[in-house]
C-alpha cells in the first residue's frame, strides 16, 4: 500500500503593528547597563547613499557605551528579513562618520571587529565594504591568532570567523581595550561548551598533582605558586586557566573532584568591546542567551524593518509567514507514525538512537525512501536530509544517501539547489550543559532550541534564494514537526516565545 500523500495545510493569521520602542533585558545575576540612544553624527564629509541616511538618521544604530560596560544589542529578526544588509550599511556610515569627524579635527577611530561563522560570509563584507580595507587573519608561524593580535594592535579593521574569534586570548583582549572597536557577530556563537580533551586519569593527575585550583566561583585556575615554569603536557590546559576559559561542574562523592570540565567564552572578552551586535533568528533557543543570562550581561532585543531597526517585541511576520507557508509543504501521512509520541519515549532523539534495534532503524530508512520517491519525486540531486553522526551510517538509503547536510549547518548557500528536505531527527539541548545553566538558575528552552535549530536546517534549501523555490519537507518527529507547524501559523515570533518558554529557575544552594 502506498504511504497517504502529502497535504498542503491552511493557514491563517492577523498580524500586529509596530512601536518603536526598545527592550531591555537584564541579566539574571547582574546588574542591567544603562544606554544613551544618539544620533550617528551631524555632518558628512561625503554624500551619502540613501540606505546610509537611514543608518545615519536611526538612533537606535549608535547605542553609546555605558560607564558600567559595553551595550549589547541582539538583531533578531526572520532569515531574509535584511539583518546583513543593515550590518553593512551600518559598517559603511560608520566609515563615513569616521571621515567627517576627522574633517572636523576629531579622532574618528571607530572599528569594526566583524565575525562570520565561515570564510565565504567573511569575503562578502570584505567585498561589500571595500573602503574599510578590512583584513583576513593569515597565518603566522601556523597560527592565524598571532596575526589577528597584530591586525588589532594596529587598529585596522578585521573580518574573521566564529572559529578563531573563540581562541581569543587576554592579550587580544588589551589590544580590544586600548581601541574603539565595535564587535559585530553574525549568528551566535559557541560560549559554553563540554572540554573532551582530558580522560579521567589526566583531570586526576591535574588535581593530585596540585597542578590546578578551584576558585570561589568555581575556574580552574593555574597554580602558579607550586608550578610557575611549567612546560610540558598539560600546556594547554595552563593557557585556558590563565584565560579564564574553564570552569568546573559537578563533583565526586567520594573524592570531591570536578566529573565535568566546562569550556566557557570569558564574559569580560565581550566587555571590551564599546558596542556588540548580534545578527541571529530565535536568540531565546540558543545557549547564547542562558550564558549571557548566567553571566549577567545586558542586551537589548531589537528588529528589523524597511533597513531599519524597530522593536522587537511587536515585529510582525504575518507577510513573510504568508508567503512561506504557500512555499512549504510539510508531509502529514502515514509515514509519520515512526515519529508519533509515546510515555516515558522521545522517537528520533539522540538517546533514542543510542538502543533503537535495527527494525525501527529500517523503518525510518524506509520510510525516508518513500518520502523522496513516491512524495515528492524529486532527482537524489535536489535532496537533502540530516539526523544525528551517530546515526547517518544506518539511515542512509537509496535516492538521497549523498545529500546529507550536517544537523548543525548554518549560514551556509552549499545547499541551496536543494528542494526536498527530510528531517530525521528529535532535537534537545545536550543533558550536561543544560545541567550547567539550571544548576546556576538560569533556565533553558528545550522547545525553541529545537524550532531554532531546525529552522535554520531547513533555510539551507532552496527556499532562501532571492526568488524561493517550494520544498517539500518530511519531519516523522511528531514534536519537531508540531513545532515547524505552530511556527509556520504563527505572525509574531516574540508571541511564540512567550508561549513556548520556560519558567524562571531558582539558583541551586
Amino acid at each position: 500500500m502506498l504511504p497517504e500523500p502529502s497535504l498542503h495545510r491552511e493557514w491563517h493569521g492577523a498580524g500586529n503593528g509596530m512601536l518603536p520602542e526598545t527592550r531591555h533585558h537584564r541579566g539574571r545575576f547582574g546588574r542591567t547597563c544603562p544606554t544613551a540612544l544618539t544620533d550617528l553624527g551631524p555632518q558628512w564629509a561625503a554624500q551619502p547613499t540613501s540606505s546610509m541616511k537611514a543608518i545615519m538618521n536611526d538612533n537606535t544604530t549608535a547605542v553609546a557605551a555605558s560607564l558600567t560596560g559595553s551595550t549589547i544589542t541582539v538583531l533578531d529578526a526572520i532569515m531574509g528579513s535584511g539583518k546583513t544588509t543593515w550590518a553593512i550599511n551600518h559598517i559603511n556610515a560608520t566609515h563615513t562618520k569616521n571621515q567627517s569627524e576627522v574633517f572636523d579635527g576629531l579622532p574618528g577611530d571607530r572599528r569594526i571587529l566583524y565575525v562570520a561563522p565561515f570564510l565565504t560570509e567573511v569575503d562578502r563584507i570584505r567585498g561589500a565594504c571595500p573602503d574599510l580595507m578590512f583584513r583576513d587573519p593569515q597565518p603566522i608561524h601556523g597560527r592565524k591568532l598571532f596575526h589577528l593580535e597584530k591586525l588589532i594592535e594596529d587598529g585596522h579593521n578585521v573580518c574573521t570567523t566564529h572559529a578563531l574569534f573563540s581562541m581569543l586570548n587576554k592579550r587580544i583582549y588589551e589590544r580590544l581595550r586600548e581601541q574603539n572597536y565595535t564587535l559585530i557577530i553574525d549568528e551566535v556563537i559557541t560560549c559554553v561548551d563540554l572540554l573532551k580533551t582530558l580522560t579521567v586519569s589526566d583531570r586526576k593527575a591535574l588535581f593530585d598533582g596540585e597542578y590546578v585550583l578551584v576558585d570561589g566561583a568555581d575556574r580552574l585556575c593555574w597554580n602558579h605558586d607550586k608550578h610557575p615554569d611549567y612546560n610540558g603536557r598539560y600546556n594547554d590546559i595552563k593557557n585556558l586557566c590563565d584565560n579564564g576559559n574553564l570552569v568546573v561542574y559537578g563533583r565526586d562523592a567520594k573524592t570531591s573532584l570536578p566529573t565535568v570540565l566546562m569550556w566557557e567564552f570569558p564574559a569580560d572578552f565581550l566587555r571590551c568591546f564599546k558596542n556588540v551586535f548580534i545578527l541571529t533568528y530565535m536568540f531565546h533557543g540558543s545557549p547564547m542567551l542562558s550564558y549571557f543570562e548566567a553571566e549577567g550581561l545586558s542586551f537589548e532585543m531589537r528588529g528589523i524593518k524597511g533597513g531599519r531597526l524597530v522593536s522587537w517585541d511587536n515585529t510582525n511576520e504575518a507577510a513573510i509567514k504568508a508567503k512561506l507557508r504557500s512555499l512549504v509543504t510539510i508531509y502529514d501521512g502515514k509515514m509519520n507514525d515512526i515519529g508519533a509520541a509515546r510515555e516515558r519515549c522521545n522517537p528520533l532523539s539522540s538517546s533514542w538512537f543510542d538502543r533503537a534495534p535495527e527494525g525501527a532503524l529500517k523503518n525510518v530508512r524506509s520510510s525516508t525512501e518513500k518520502f523522496f520517491e513516491r512524495i515528492a519525486k524529486t532527482p537524489s540531486a535536489l535532496n537533502g536530509w540530516t539526523t544525528f553522526k551517530k546515526a547517518k551510517t544506518p539511515l542512509k538509503g537509496k535516492g538521497y544517501s549523498r545529500g546529507f547536510i550536517p544537523i548543525n549547518a548554518k549560514a551556509t548557500n552549499d545547499y541551496i539547489e536543494k528542494r526536498s528536505m527530510a528531517y530525521l531527527a528529535n532535537v534537545f539541548h545536550q543533558p550536561t550543559i543544560k545541567g550547567f545553566f539550571e544548576h546556576r538558575g538560569v533556565p533553558v528552552y528545550e522547545d525553541l532550541h529545537a524550532l531554532s535549530e531546525m529552522i535554520q536546517w531547513i533555510w539551507r534549501s532552496g527556499i532562501r534564494k532571492e526568488e524561493p523555490t517550494s520544498i517539500n519537507v518530511f519531519v516523522p518527529s511528531e514534536r519537531m514537526r508540531g513545532l515547524l507547524i505552530e511556527w509556520l501559523s504563527s505572525d509574531s515570533t516574540a508571541a511564540l516565545i512567550a508561549k513556548r518558554a520556560a519558567p524562571p529557575l531558582k539558583k541551586a544552594a
